[in-house]
């Protein structure tokens, strides 16, 4: 699918008179001719996780042509996922700077979060066998919660330990919106040059459907329960390891993740004001 997706986006770029250059991401590690100007990622948000951080290096602005499970990225900047829309984006659309995530264990453009999400992750990247669609998360959703296993972790914002030793689920947020439709870190904005921290405390199924259910309402940072905080650095950490996501990509486990940000470490392709095109 995703070769067949590419080769239309890049008929509609020969159709206005540039000739695009394909590379694959995970295998050539985007090495780009020089005189490239701009980049479109074909892919979800784990693919455009991995390509942002090698565009974002050599200063190419780029967009997502949307082809994951969630594709948030495209979501949340409204962009197209149509093949002559996107070419036309990629031709005519301004740019914007976003800031950029770091972690040892690689780049996050979305959020970097632990706990019950960042287990079922793990388990379901463990087994996984093919394209991930929304089915695939049903069995690692009921597994890790037949596991009642929720880790206590720290949360320390810029040198301030706003969390100590407590069980629940921690997301490090550099955009807005989630899977399945969630928002739980409602206020983050992706060029304010800060992270957004919540923690919410749960120990429990039940306590966490209801911690899902404000996040869908995009409530759960108003709960009294909640903490939330912003900073440009912060350290997740517990007694023992836990599972680490980002962007929706496994990360291993771990019992400590720094967390830094690069403002304005990327530049992206928006629509302008003046395009019409179908957003994804």
């Amino acid at each position: 699918m995703a070769p067949a997706y590419a080769e239309a986006i890049g008929s509609a770029l020969r159709d206005r008179g540039f000739e695009p250059a394909f590379r694959e991401t995970e295998k050539d590690a985007i090495r780009l001719p020089d005189e490239i100007e701009r980049a479109i990622v074909v892919g979800g948000d784990g693919t455009l996780r991995r390509a942002a951080a090698s565009l974002g290096e050599v200063g190419i602005p780029f967009l997502q042509a949307p082809l994951g499970t969630e594709n948030l990225f495209a979501r949340m900047l409204s962009l197209p996922r149509e093949p002559e829309d996107i070419a036309e984006l990629a031709v005519r659309g301004e740019t914007q700077k976003i800031d950029a995530g770091r972690t040892p264990y690689g780049p996050f453009t979305l959020m970097v979060s632990v706990g019950f999400d960042a287990e079922v992750i793990h388990d379901l990247h463990a087994r996984r066998r093919g394209p991930i669609r929304h089915a695939s998360y049903i069995g690692p959703i009921f597994r890790t919660a037949l596991k009642r296993k929720w880790p206590k972790v720290s949360v320390e914002v810029d040198g301030q330990q706003v969390v100590e030793q407590r069980r629940g689920l921690a997301i490090v947020a550099n955009f807005s919106g989630y899977a399945f439709g969630m928002d739980p870190a409602r206020d983050a904005k992706p060029d304010d040059g800060l992270l957004d921290v919540v923690f919410l405390p749960t120990s429990s199924i039940t306590r966490t459907l209801l911690w899902a259910w404000r996040s869908r309402k995009g409530v759960a940072v108003d709960h009294s329960a909640a903490v939330v905080a912003r900073g440009a650095q912060v350290t997740l950490s517990g007694p023992e390891k836990m599972a680490l996501q980002l962007d929706g990509d496994d990360a291993g486990l771990q019992d400590r993740v720094d967390i830094t940000l690069l403002p304005q470490g990327y530049e992206v392709i928006v629509p302008s004001s003046s395009m019409s095109v179908s957003s994804a």
